[in-house]
């Protein structure tokens, strides 16, 4: 088990630091050079690493350290993120360059539509078989997940309803699949990819702004998933109990007036009626880029609804950072003042005033790059001990 723990460490660092030679690595880890020795070696055997060239020459001469780097071709990943209108799959490298991506209307009936996505699986594997392993299938769900028993349970935006996904595209494949919903796959993704800028954070809050509007919470540095695996459904909490009818079948919830739909329908209604064509929230935010005023108030409301609702969350959650994604922070310079000022009128402890509010690093999709690193994250994060 430690000779387990050691090798997802030292690979942890490699995908941190790579190219990095073996010294640097035993002044990172704080392993001796015979251990540092003994793992790279089995990690050169089985080639999940490569010796990168010479490094440079040390300052008193002297034979110069081989950097070591991961093997992009030891694993190839795969990530599917499932919307309600449109489903991505992607493959990419263990070092996280994407080498391929399909796109397709997602099907309401879910068991024929997962058989489809596990022949594309498929036929990627045979495309693309430089790759020494396929180590197994990420799936990001827009609604309740239970990750353990692999269903997908229900979803206001999505027509599916206890979908057993694990089992079918594991039968589809024969890979190994792990589920998770958008919102928890995004905040991995950006606590995952963004180590060197949350290195120190312990508490975070992603806030997913999409067709429906979600959260992925960390707390003490894991996502919180909660007691029956539902964590984060935070758009169906009530901001105005005399508010239209949601989706869900309550009153007023935050998801009515922050999602993105929220916002096409505030849009519609100001240029004449819902009854014209809807854009995408895409087109939307090239219509706020190119100045129509009609796009830029329907997302300046959509960024005050933000505030209100994660200033309820800082008061109850108390997270060190709040990151915000989703096709709307295309116009963060609109909406990141109107959120920051919502948040420091209303907060209660002077201390949340300094809680930092950010954009994600991934303005495209955030739940398919977390989608993939469900599989990355399964590969190199420490086996539980004890």
């Amino acid at each position: 088990m430690l000779r387990l723990v050691n090798r997802r460490i030292l690979l942890n660092i490699l995908s941190d630091k790579q190219p990095i030679s073996r010294a640097e690595i035993a002044k990172i880890s704080g392993l001796n050079k015979a251990t540092i020795s003994t793992i790279t070696g089995e990690l050169l055997k089985d080639s999940c690493i490569i010796e990168d060239g010479l490094g440079r020459t040390t300052p008193i001469g002297g034979k110069p350290p081989t950097p070591l780097r991961l093997n992009s071709r030891r694993f190839g990943l795969f990530g599917v993120d499932i919307r309600a209108d449109e489903t991505i799959l992607a493959l990419s490298d263990f070092n996280n360059r994407l080498v391929a991506r399909v796109s397709f209307e997602t099907g309401a009936n879910p068991g024929v539509f997962l058989t489809k996505i596990g022949k594309e699986i498929t036929r990627l594997r045979s495309k693309h078989d430089s790759f020494i392993e396929f180590p197994g299938i990420g799936v990001s769900l827009p609604g309740l997940v239970d990750n353990r028993s692999g269903k997908f349970l229900l979803s206001v935006v999505l027509p599916w309803r206890d979908v057993p996904v694990v089992q079918l595209l594991e039968k589809a494949t024969g890979l190994l699949v792990i589920i998770d919903n958008s919102a928890r796959c995004s905040a991995l993704a950006e606590i995952w990819h963004g180590k060197a800028q949350y290195a120190h954070v312990r508490d975070l809050l992603y806030v997913s702004v999409s067709t429906g509007l979600a959260c992925g919470v960390v707390i003490d540095g894991g996502l919180y998933r909660g007691g029956n695996n539902t964590a984060g459904q935070f758009g169906h909490i009530a901001i105005d109990l005399n508010g239209p009818e949601c989706r869900c079948g309550q009153r007023g919830c935050w998801d009515i007036y922050a999602s993105d739909k929220a916002t096409i329908k505030r849009y519609q209604t100001m240029r004449g009626g819902a009854a014209k064509r809807a854009p995408t929230m895409r087109k939307l935010m090239e219509f706020v880029e190119s100045g129509d005023p009609a796009a830029i108030e329907a997302v300046r409301e959509t960024a005050r609804y933000l505030g209100i609702g994660i200033t309820g969350l800082i008061n109850g959650l108390d997270p060190e950072v709040v990151v915000i994604g989703g096709e709307i922070t295309k116009g963060w310079g609109l909406i990141e003042p109107i959120i920051v000022e919502e948040t420091r009128r209303s907060l209660l402890a002077p201390r949340s005033h300094g809680v930092a509010i950010r954009r994600s690093a991934f303005e495209v999709r955030p739940s398919l790059k977390g989608a993939l690193t469900l599989i990355q994250n399964n590969l190199l994060s420490m086996p539980h001990m004890g």
